[in-house]
């Protein structure tokens, strides 16, 4: 495989990375004001580090474009 396609392809793949990262977020973010609603502390707490964690996976993303 030649190294513009390779390129190619990773540009790709890092891209459907970002969108379906941000679309798990917007899921959490929904979920996380459900839980408040609730007043669901122990959930609201494992939504917000399970968007600390999405949070980062996304800026590492963003360093490697």
């Amino acid at each position: 495989m030649a190294i513009g396609q390779s390129s190619y392809y990773y540009t790709v793949e890092l891209s459907a990375l970002e969108e379906n990262l941000g679309l798990s977020m917007d899921r959490v973010t929904r979920l996380r004001e459900k839980a408040m609603r609730r007043n669901d502390t122990q959930a609201t707490d494992q939504i917000n580090k399970l968007q600390r964690v999405i949070g980062v996976v996304q800026q590492r993303i963003a360093r490697l474009k």
